[in-house]
């Protein structure tokens, strides 16, 4: 890298954000069939070798998928060798604590969620003078999905 260029001067713009879960079906129709994200590509059982080098996990195998919704993708993972573990994320922990989405109605997307199984943590609420109305709602694997209407725009 030359000395003039920052590694800010190099990022272009976020790319994805990657979903490590237990129950693959359940998450993948989270995503897919209540969301909307289209699946990119699909693996059953990735395990090539440079899998392990780049993830820093000897003997990595895992079920992966890349989905799209909008430009965002989500990469999705089932890691069979080795296996995770569930790890309750708060608001308050530290480390990436939840994911949003930006959404014409909030109060139509959470009574869909309703529907769907999926509790919201609270109603939705008016912030910033009304110019945010989000609520937070658990999503597959115990995840944190924040939903946001902006009526005034972004």
């Amino acid at each position: 890298m030359p000395k003039s260029q920052s590694i800010a001067d190099l990022v272009v713009r976020q790319h994805h954000t990657a979903f490590s879960c237990s129950d693959w079906d359940a998450t993948k129709a989270f995503f897919v069939d209540l969301l909307g994200f289209k699946v990119l590509g699909e693996i059953e059982r990735r395990d090539e070798a440079l899998l392990s080098t780049v993830t820093g996990l000897p003997g990595a195998v895992c079920r992966w998928a890349m989905l799209e919704l909008g430009g965002y993708h989500i990469e999705l993972f089932k890691w069979l060798i080795p296996e995770g573990k569930p790890i309750p994320i708060r608001q308050c922990d530290i480390g990436l604590t939840h994911i949003c989405f930006q959404v014409k109605d909030a109060e139509a997307v959470r009574q869909a969620m309703i529907a769907a199984g999926y509790a919201p943590l609270s109603e939705v609420q008016n912030l910033r003078g009304g110019r945010a109305k989000p609520f937070y709602c658990r999503g597959p694997e115990g995840v944190i999905v924040e939903f946001v209407e902006y009526p005034f725009g972004s």
